[in-house]
């Protein structure tokens, strides 16, 4: 078997890249050609066996949880002063934690959003405008472009309750303006991050308290690793939030799954199979724009 295939499936999903490569550089010691072959193959077949060793891969990752808390602590004042790009750089360093950390969320210094729609019958129209978006124009609307039918409704939706006082359209990708949480891929043990679609900011108890919606398709193959991301970060962070929720059309009706409901999110973290079986049971509710 070729050992460089072997050893390159293991350190992606167990220690990552540079810290497998580091740790195989250590244990080979020197550049002795008599040795070198014999001591690689050694490293390799060590750090491959490390890798399969539950212990070993929960002990690395708090060892690197507690060195990024420190040093982003240390760091943190030089951080935000650097550029945007560098900033997101550290960011996707924090995203790549073992367990739900508090970020920074910035503001862009621009957002681009297009002002026409291209309809299934192939003519252009003006999108659906809609107020109180955290980056409107200068009238105050912001176009629902970028969204899918039941997207659209649901900001609707959300704009007609009555202590809705601002809304925003999360970016889907890694940046300094986007919320993100942290999760590891079941199939590849890869760290990946989701980005709810919404935030929402609502008064309640006299203060202007946010809440999460995450509308998202259950039949997509991360669905339900998204689904128990959000719920992870509902149990640490819940607190903080007004409501923390995920949404998907089911059996054309919408369905909700409330993450701030203890045995809601028990039953999403302990799920098995896929998100379908949780829209459709018990656990959630219907949606609509009166209240669930």
């Amino acid at each position: 078997m070729d050992l460089n295939l072997l050893f390159g499936k293991f350190r992606v999903c167990a220690f990552g890249a540079d810290v497998a490569q580091s740790y195989v550089n250590h244990l080979a010691g020197p550049d002795d050609e008599a040795l070198a072959d014999d001591n690689l193959r050694e490293a390799y077949v060590r750090a491959a066996a490390l890798a399969t060793v539950k212990e070993v891969r929960d002990k690395v990752d708090l060892e690197a949880l507690d060195l990024t808390d420190r040093l982003f602590a240390e760091h943190r004042v030089a951080i935000k002063e650097l550029p945007d790009d560098r900033q997101q750089a550290y960011e996707n360093i924090r995203a790549m934690t073992t367990d739900p950390q508090k970020g920074v969320l910035r503001p862009p210094r621009t957002r681009i959003e297009g002002f026409t729609l291209v309809e299934e019958d192939g003519q252009v129209a003006q999108p659906p405008l809609v107020p109180l978006h955290l980056m409107s124009d200068e009238h105050g609307q912001f176009p629902l472009t970028s969204l899918n039918k039941w997207e659209r409704d649901i900001v609707i939706s959300e704009l007609a309750r009555p202590n809705v006082r601002a809304w925003y359209r999360n970016p889907s990708r890694a940046a300094v303006d986007s919320l993100g949480i942290a999760y590891r891929d079941d199939l590849t043990g890869n760290w990946r991050s989701m980005h709810p679609d919404f935030v929402f900011f609502h008064a309640s108890g006299g203060k202007i308290v946010a809440s999460i919606l995450d509308p998202h398709g259950h039949h997509l193959d991360d669905a339900l690793m998204k689904l128990k991301a959000l719920a992870g970060f509902a149990q640490k962070y819940g607190d903080a939030f007004h409501r923390i929720e995920a949404l998907a059309e089911v059996d054309g009706r919408m369905k909700v799954l409330d993450l701030k409901t203890d045995d809601v999110r028990e039953a999403v973290i302990s799920a098995k199979g896929n998100a379908l079986t949780l829209y459709r049971s018990t656990f959630a509710a219907n949606y609509d724009s009166k209240g669930h």
